[in-house]
């Protein structure tokens, strides 16, 4: 098939990198492109290809009609609309398909991948990582990765793995950004009219393709450059908890913080792992440099039997965190959200010696370790869902974050919900522990 691309366009297609990251704005021609190379794959060698989309019903409104009419007639030996698969006559099958379900990813051999608006898809890491990357291994196939950005989360990262830093890009992919300008087939006076609509951060995501904070993001007073501190040794007189959130196929998390005498946290340490069991974490809390200086740890309420577990076992109390603080905000867990908030802004006059401040900003309540990696990442991609038409016309319709990219931020809100000054000896609090546990 002919394909007319534009400037930008040939450019990609005529890349020979194995993985293509193309961060672009809306209407730029970025599916076009990924389709026709698709198409190109598919006529070249025969096999099965994939374009995988967020959902099914993203999947068959974004690609299936457009497929249809872009697909010459005389290639397709049958097509399935259920199953939103081409197969054409030279054996090669092109499949549709949503990442919602990703069971049904696993187990096969593919020729080639698109992933499509990979900023939006729920946890990204384990999907790309066990289920779609081995799809790829057996015949060392390409892929390619198309996405509006959603601020500094795994799109971004991928975006930056293709570019050249230094002169040290990751070798296997590289990255391109355009914008919505970018595409002289879309009307400059209609995307200018889509700028007097939106705000100016969602007009340079949506449209300029520009990575910056998310619009829909839970913490936005979150500053990188002002909450995130490099390590030091920390002072004895420092009370110190631990937040602890269970997983299993998702990360089991234990952090550290560092309460200083004037209330201010330090989210100091972390451990952020999958598929370990209570032997091994408590191996790791048993040896870290600071376990005997910890004032509590708190932990979901749900997890009794873990708790129970770490308790009789490994000698490690974990607390229940308090659920019964957040009735007055709907929700415990917008209650544990607010109470984290709180601390990110700025208090006008606020000083903490040996973090610069500007005096009359102030500086924060709550600082990061610069090596606590996988909270940061977290804390700058924790985003609110995206609400129905009819819910955002609900002015009561209560805010819920995403079940995505919240591991570290679920032990950051057990301690929050919990936390309070104490005076108490350790002694006497683990004593309260395991008559709690019947240790």
């Amino acid at each position: 098939m002919d394909a007319k691309f534009n400037e930008w366009q040939s450019e990609v297609y005529k890349d020979k990198h194995r993985f293509k990251v193309i961060c672009a704005g809306r209407r730029s021609g970025k599916s076009v492109l990924a389709r026709t190379i698709v198409y190109k794959w598919a006529t070249e060698k025969p096999g099965r290809y994939w374009i995988v989309s967020p959902t099914y019903k993203q999947a068959k409104s974004i690609h299936w009609s457009e497929a249809v009419k872009e697909i010459p007639k005389q290639w397709i030996k049958k097509k399935h609309e259920t199953e939103l698969s081409f197969t054409l006559q030279n054996g090669s099958v092109i499949e549709l398909k949503g990442a919602e379900n990703p069971d049904a990813l696993r187990g096969i051999k593919l020729r080639g991948l698109v992933i499509d608006e990979v900023a939006s898809i729920r946890n990204w890491d384990w999907l790309w990582q066990e289920v779609l990357r081995p799809t790829l291994t057996d015949y060392e196939a390409p892929a390619i990765f198309i996405s509006t950005p959603k601020g500094y989360n795994h799109f971004f990262e991928l975006y930056s793995a293709g570019q050249s830093v230094g002169g040290a890009s990751d070798s296997m992919y590289k990255s391109w950004r355009f914008t919505s300008y970018d595409n002289p087939y879309i009307p400059k006076l209609e995307i200018d009219a889509q700028k007097k609509e939106l705000t100016e951060d969602q007009f340079a995501q949506e449209f300029l393709a520009d990575f910056r904070k998310f619009t829909g993001l839970v913490f936005k007073d979150f500053q990188r450059e002002i909450n995130v501190v490099e390590p030091f040794d920390i002072p004895e007189d420092w009370q110190i908890y631990r937040g602890y959130d269970y997983g299993t196929t998702n990360p089991t998390v234990f952090l550290w913080i560092g309460v200083d005498m004037d209330d201010n946290w330090f989210i100091f340490d972390e451990i952020y792992e999958r598929r370990q069991t209570p032997v091994y974490f408590g191996g790791r809390l048993h040896s870290h440099p600071h376990n005997s200086r910890v004032v509590a740890t708190y932990g979901d309420p749900s997890a009794a039997g873990p708790m129970l577990d770490y308790a009789q076992n490994q000698r490690i109390f974990i607390t229940p965190a308090n659920k019964e603080t957040g009735t007055a905000f709907n929700t415990w867990v917008r209650f544990g959200i607010e109470k984290v908030a709180e601390r990110l802004k700025l208090i006008p006059g606020h000083t903490i010696n040996n973090i610069p401040a500007n005096q009359e900003q102030g500086l924060p309540k709550l600082f990061i370790f610069s090596n606590c990696i996988n909270t940061i990442k977290e804390i700058e991609t924790y985003r609110w869902k995206e609400k129905s038409v009819s819910q955002a016309q609900d002015l009561n319709e209560p805010d819920t974050p995403e079940k995505a990219n919240d591991h570290a931020m679920d032990a950051l809100r057990y301690f929050a919900v919990s936390y309070r000054k104490m005076d108490d000896n350790l002694d006497d609090i683990n004593k309260g522990l395991e008559e709690k546990w019947k240790i």
